[in-house]
């Protein structure tokens, strides 16, 4: 399988990259800065690019089975309306995929998207009412990437987190609709492993699954 991670370079894009390169993946990495990847590997190919660039965005996704973003807003606590550098990129890169007839996104995100399959439930509710007092330009962000999301005719699949700086201590994870408990925390390595099984599978296609620890 040849994958794009956008974000490669990031705690969870890196171990990402990893992972999908100790199942035998093609991994073309998409950084800003290629010196914050150190990983060697013969199936890796870095690609220097911004977000903002159309021409590079699309050299990355040319020969891609799957693209997947772990781009995330800042947290910013301002209350000065700022860019929406993620939520422009992505539109970078769905139109990208369109032109050249990729189908497959997976991407990150948090429950301040709402799922038409969510349930009422402090996982579904809390974090987008927090996200929108203190986090308004991410709030602002993550509304104008569901909206470009969802108007795609692409086959997405938005991974939603919660806190994902909890320590690995070897838990299992689950996913979420609201429609059953659960915690406000996920570790990076099971978001990672998260979004690379979704790779592999069609079944949360046009799902935005909540992750998190059991």
């Amino acid at each position: 399988m040849n994958i794009t991670i956008f974000g490669a370079s990031g705690a969870i894009g890196q171990l990402l990259t990893r992972l999908a390169l100790n199942n035998g993946d093609f991994v073309t990495a998409y950084v800003r800065n290629p010196k914050k990847i150190s990983l060697k590997h013969p199936n890796l190919s870095l690609v220097q690019g911004e977000l903002s660039n159309a021409l590079t965005i699309e050299k990355a996704i040319a020969k891609s089975d799957v693209v997947i973003s772990t781009l995330g807003p800042a947290s910013d606590m301002s209350r000065k309306r700022k860019g929406t550098p993620i939520a422009d990129g992505h539109e970078l890169i769905i139109r990208a995929m369109k032109k050249h007839n990729k189908k497959r996104l997976i991407t990150l995100a948090t429950p301040a998207l709402q799922s038409d399959d969510d349930k009422k439930n402090i996982s579904t509710i809390l974090p987008g009412v927090l996200a929108k007092v203190f986090l308004p330009n991410g709030h602002a962000e993550m509304k104008k990437m569901e909206g470009i999301i969802k108007q795609s005719s692409l086959d997405w699949t938005v991974v939603r987190i919660i806190n994902p700086n909890v320590k690995h201590k070897g838990q299992a994870y689950d996913y979420s609709f609201g429609d059953k408990p659960a915690k406000l925390g996920v570790s990076r390595e099971n978001v990672a492993k998260f979004m690379y099984s979704a790779a592999r599978n069609k079944q949360l296609i046009k799902k935005m699954p909540i992750i998190y620890n059991q």
